[in-house]
């Protein structure tokens, strides 16, 4: 969205300065049914709100004449990570429950850098990347001549990502080291990261809204949070996501990842997955064959090293998350072009 003449990217509102990755009115619509281990029901799971309302992935984009001075309100202690197009400038660390004032000037390196240097983006593009896990306020930025980014100053293709903590970035230090971005940078596109830690239940209202942003593909990771659930509930909810996704997206590719290498898979001391993991796929799988735009990637070849996980067996470490990215790139690259 545009904001002050700014381009807050991946942000799809601001409420009284507060970043929304998605609209207030999706958060609250979702939830997904709970079961005890007898199949009792217990209520409408909302746990993964907290996420939703996670900042991953959120950019503010702007041409400016530095020195730039940002104020930002946090919750907690959250990353702020600038760049000048591809080029790492600062990172900063913001201190929650005060009025965080950062001042970024140019190096003086970065003036004589080629464009022919350049991967994804201009260097006259200022890119702040803002990653948080509770309240961000936008209170402030000024430079002179603030303007948007320009034609060609960010990449024309962009992938539309949907999925659970293991595409949102758990495991990596740095957002940018999240394997869908990795991915990305070596194919040279953007990315809109919708991954939700904890949550991907295909919700209605989450469905209508991804279908409502611009984007010229979409990956779906969409088989592992809702794989220990009732399979009607799987096949309602994912087979949903799928089939509506495919359906109102003829002419674009839709990637769909099988559930990810993890848990049982690797470990014999962890949740046995194997039969929710089975469910999952059997319903991306049966639903995915329907669709002549879909590309269906298996989980396993993208985390395909046991040893790529962090030590809960489930989300894969920092150096996974880059090996994975690597992996991620093969998988897409016959299909979009750099």
């Amino acid at each position: 969205m545009i904001y002050q003449n700014i381009e807050f990217f991946n942000v799809a509102e601001i409420n009284d300065g507060i970043l929304y990755r998605f609209p207030k009115i999706v958060c609250e619509n979702l939830g997904v049914p709970e079961y005890d281990a007898e199949g009792n029901y217990l209520g409408n799971y909302t746990g993964h709100l907290g996420s939703v309302r996670s900042t991953y992935g959120a950019e503010l984009r702007f041409r400016a004449k530095p020195p730039i001075r940002l104020v930002l309100e946090t919750e907690f202690d959250d990353q702020v990570t600038v760049y000048n197009g591809d080029f790492l400038n600062r990172h900063f660390f913001c201190e929650p429950g005060k009025k965080n004032e950062f001042v970024i000037n140019a190096n003086p390196a970065t003036e004589g850098v080629k464009n022919k240097s350049a991967n994804r983006f201009d260097k006259d593009l200022w890119r702040i990347s803002i990653n948080g896990n509770g309240y961000i306020r936008f209170v402030s930025l000024e430079a002179d001549d603030i303007s948007l980014p320009k034609e060609g100053d960010a990449p024309k293709t962009r992938l539309l990502v949907y999925g659970s903590s293991i595409s949102q970035g758990v495991g990596t230090p740095f957002p940018v080291l999240n394997y869908v971005n990795v991915g990305a940078q070596l194919l040279g596109i953007d990315v809109l990261n919708k991954a939700v830690s904890g949550g991907c239940f295909c919700e209605e209202k989450m469905v209508e809204y991804l279908m409502s942003e611009r984007f010229d593909a979409v990956y779906l990771e969409a088989g592992t949070n809702i794989a220990d659930r009732p399979y009607e509930i799987i096949e309602e909810r994912v087979g949903r996501l799928i089939d509506t996704v495919c359906a109102k997206n003829a002419d674009k590719n839709v990637f769909i990842m099988t559930p990810i290498r993890g848990l049982s898979d690797v470990s014999s001391s962890t949740s046995d997955y194997r039969e929710n993991f089975t469910k999952s796929r059997k319903v991306i799988e049966e639903h995915a064959k329907k669709f002549a735009n879909t590309v269906l990637l298996d989980g396993h070849k993208l985390l395909n090293k046991n040893y790529y996980l962090a030590a809960d067996i489930l989300h894969p470490s920092e150096f996974g998350h880059v090996m994975m990215g690597v992996n991620f790139a093969k998988m897409l690259g016959k299909y979009i072009k750099k």
